[in-house]
């Protein structure tokens, strides 16, 4: 009865949240941030006033968004342009490759596959004129009609200056909801999730950002068209696990093998390679350590009930709210056995 009681209850709250879900991406926005910028809000609060920490912590993000606008935006309007003119010539390259009896390599695909494969270039295009500008109509009008455009950019730093003002109202208020017997573990239940969601986003996003930058200096060095932008597509890609990193390579790829040739797209797909590799073995535990720690199976689960929940959103707060729960049922279940073993 209780399980029961339960899932209707879970099921309840997916339905309030799913009907607040605006409300929620604004909160959630602003929780990722305040862990963004709380390590160097709390350095600058020991030589000067909360406030003037949290404005010079917003002002220096201002700026260093405007230089990393004015450097990155047009190499990646250049590649997006660029694209767009070559992209007939690229599927004409594609069918040619595809249908080459003297190639070694398609030549011995079944026909079916090639088939398949000639069809897809025409399927993204249908869906980029479909699907896509829908979409882009939609967000337009979301972002004209509603206060999303405000919310994204006023709203959750007011909401997350706000939050830090408050850090220590809300530390006294759970300290005085808490029973004293239990406020030490609480608070390393606390500490637990704090280095999980902390380390997490400051981590992730630092990761993302070198593995951005190392796909295209490599991209570069190797002559592929477009460079910029496959770089922001393995930043972007690399903020989802395991899924995003195929989503960056397929094209990248593509564009190597259609433009260079085969050998050019093997050493792209070598330093794809190479770089993920850095990042799973080197990168990623150095700069984002251990704190998820989240087999890659159940990461892989949490990413799909994420796209399945929250579409894109889902899918990137996925694994932190994954870690938060395993953080939680570990501490339920240490708290289980002490008292049995009492």
């Amino acid at each position: 009865m209780v399980l029961v009681l339960a899932f209707y209850i879970g099921e309840f709250l997916v339905q309030i949240l799913a009907r607040l879900r605006g409300v929620v991406y604004i909160l959630v926005g602003a929780i990722f941030l305040a862990y963004l910028i709380y390590p160097a809000v709390q350095w600058l609060r020991r030589r000067m006033p909360l406030v003037l920490a949290i404005v010079i912590v917003y002002l220096s993000i201002v700026i260093a968004l405007v230089v990393a606008a004015l450097f990155i935006v047009p190499h990646v309007v250049n590649d997006v342009a660029m694209l767009v003119v070559h992209y007939p010539d690229l599927v004409r390259r594609l069918h040619s490759l595809l249908y080459d009896p003297q190639d070694p390599l398609t030549s011995r695909l079944p026909p079916w596959i090639r088939s398949e494969i000639a069809g897809l270039p025409t399927a993204v295009g249908t869906w980029v004129q479909t699907r896509g500008l829908q979409t882009f109509g939609h967000v337009a009008t979301l972002l004209a009609g509603t206060v999303a455009a405000f919310a994204t950019f006023i709203i959750v730093p007011v909401l997350t200056a706000y939050l830090l003002f408050d850090l220590d109202h809300l530390k006294a208020g759970v300290a005085a909801v808490v029973p004293p017997q239990r406020w030490r573990a609480t608070l390393e239940l606390l500490a637990d999730i704090d280095s999980v969601l902390g380390g997490f986003v400051r981590g992730q996003l630092l990761v993302a950002l070198t593995v951005a930058i190392l796909i295209t200096v490599a991209m570069m060095l190797l002559r592929v068209p477009y460079p910029y932008l496959f770089g922001l597509l393995a930043g972007f890609g690399d903020l989802i696990p395991y899924v995003g990193a195929v989503l960056a390579f397929l094209p990248a790829f593509l564009s190597a093998l259609l433009t260079n040739g085969w050998i050019n797209s093997l050493f792209v797909t070598a330093a794809f390679v190479l770089i993920y590799e850095a990042e799973g073995h080197f990168i990623a535990p150095n700069i984002v350590g251990r704190q998820v720690r989240l087999s890659a199976f159940f990461v892989l689960v949490a990413v799909l009930i994420g796209a399945e929940l929250g579409g894109l959103f889902g899918m990137l707060v996925a694994v932190p709210i994954a870690g938060v729960l395993r953080v939680i049922v570990v501490r339920v279940i240490e708290v289980a056995k002490s008292k049995a073993a009492a």
